[in-house]
């Protein structure tokens, strides 16, 4: 029998359970919606088919009821009467970003060595995600589960706004875990009944940490899978060969959580390196044939460049949206502390990942991207998201290549691409209105301009300004 707490979750949780459901909004959230009416027509876009890897010039995109009824050229789709026209000349029209490592929290003062604690922001990290463009993502880890179920519940009644959120479950970590706020399982059986346990609750994948043995994980994936849900992992004791022989579904921080290539690194054990990725060389056999295996087993990965290139010496410029947005004493802190968290070997590191994540494309293999607002504090949600998708143009993607991989890709990581990720008749019209053409630039993405969830229109430029000066406190 389902409490009332239970069922609420079930009806929240809908992605293969249920279709979308058009919420009914507070005016609070209301305040930010620019756009809601039954029919609206793009006019004069610049539309990123991410399918074709296209830029489509002088198209209209016709959405009725929160779908998308019609696309074409301009002079061949006719607007309807009734339709709310938004001139796009000029501008380009994206799918909404399903963006895959995305956290509801951000790191807080480490008073003790070795002691990190994680501070929940609730308040303005969904208004940030919305803002930049995501209208999905998934949480890629827990410290605060309840918070998590519960966010995602009111945005999809329409009390918050926010993305529509595939909630991760708490770590799935082993014993001698950094951050207290971590449960440490303590076997096989602990695991299985966790993630009975999480899915019941309404967690809807799992993400495996730093220290478990490979038994764990195992029985975790095998629980998981039980119940249709997918696990992946942020892993250092166990290996990425490992990890996929165990059937794990994907692989957060690109390359640069492998431990694959450590010398002398024993079965479980977690070893930290300065440079993970020292002992790589991607021009050799056995950095190849890693990814050839992660390929034929069909796993995932996910890309956080942002939050790599902020432990880098190169990342020295902080982009001045991002020190506003933050409250006065978490700025303070962060450029008291954490902006100095570098490591040397970190411009190395991002290289030689950039190029193997390319490689893994490249090859065949399905990439997606996410934020990861945590490392040395300098990745916000949405601030941060945009500059994820900015440096996988620098990894050497094209900027149409980059939007599918944080729109379609993510869509077909999350097996939810008849769905949503990309702009095609029949989807939810999950849209984002960005001033100029992205493809000559992606520096355009952080011109977003309009984020439309299911239709309904909200002004990007609102969110930003309702958490200036707030974000670390709430």
């Amino acid at each position: 029998m389902m409490t009332p707490k239970k069922l609420l979750l079930f009806i929240g949780l809908g992605w293969s359970m249920m279709t979308f459901a058009q919420p009914s909004y507070l005016p609070s959230v209301r305040n930010f919606i620019a756009y809601d009416s039954p029919v609206i027509a793009f006019t004069h876009c610049i539309l990123a088919d991410v399918i074709a890897l296209k830029a489509m010039p002088d198209q209209t995109v016709i959405v009725r009821n929160g779908k998308i009824a019609a696309i074409g050229e301009a002079r061949n789709v006719p607007v309807p009467k009734e339709a709310q026209v938004i001139d796009c000349t000029g501008k380009s029209l994206l799918p909404g970003l399903v963006l895959m490592h995305e956290h509801m929290y951000y790191p807080a003062i480490s008073v003790n060595p070795g002691y990190v604690h994680y501070k929940q922001l609730p308040v303005t990290f969904p208004k940030l995600y919305l803002a930049c463009g995501a209208t999905m993502i998934r949480t890629a880890g827990s410290v605060e589960p309840y918070s998590d179920l519960d966010l995602k519940r009111d945005i999809d009644l329409g009390k918050i706004a926010g993305p529509s959120m595939d909630v991760t479950a708490p770590y799935l970590e082993g014993k001698g875990s950094f951050a207290p706020q971590m449960h440490e399982l303590s076997g096989p059986e602990e695991a299985k009944a966790f993630v009975n346990f999480w899915a019941d609750e309404g967690a809807t994948s799992f993400k495996a940490y730093n220290m478990l043995d490979k038994a764990t994980l195992k029985a975790a994936i095998d629980a998981a899978h039980a119940r249709g849900l997918k696990v992946t992992g942020h892993l250092c004791s166990i290996t990425y060969r490992e990890a996929t022989d165990l059937g794990i579904d994907q692989l957060e921080h690109g390359f640069f959580a492998a431990t694959d290539f450590i010398p002398g690194k024993k079965e479980n054990q977690c070893i930290s390196a300065a440079d993970p990725l020292a002992g790589a060389d991607p021009d050799g056999p056995a950095v190849k044939d890693l990814i050839q295996h992660l390929i034929s087993h069909k796993v995932i990965l996910t890309s956080t460049l942002a939050v790599l290139e902020g432990l880098a010496p190169s990342d020295t410029v902080y982009r001045p949206e991002v020190l506003d947005a933050m409250a006065p004493d978490t700025r303070e802190m962060f450029l008291k502390y954490y902006s100095h968290s570098r490591r040397a070997q970190g411009n190395k590191t991002l290289e030689k990942d950039m190029r193997m994540e390319k490689m893994f494309s490249d090859a065949g293999g399905l990439l997606t991207v996410g934020t990861d607002p945590t490392g040395n504090g300098s990745v916000l949600a949405g601030y941060g998201s945009q500059r994820a998708i900015e440096l996988l143009v620098r990894e050497g993607f094209t900027p149409i290549e980059a939007i599918r991989i944080a729109t379609y890709n993510g869509a077909k990581a999350l097996g939810m691409e008849d769905r949503i990720g990309s702009i095609q008749v029949g989807r939810r019209a999950d849209l984002v209105l960005v001033d100029g053409d992205i493809s000559a630039d992606i520096a355009n993405i952080r011109r977003v301009q309009f984020v439309f969830k299911q239709g309904v229109g909200f002004d990007s430029r609102k969110l930003f300004e309702n958490v200036k000066g707030q974000v670390g406190k709430f």
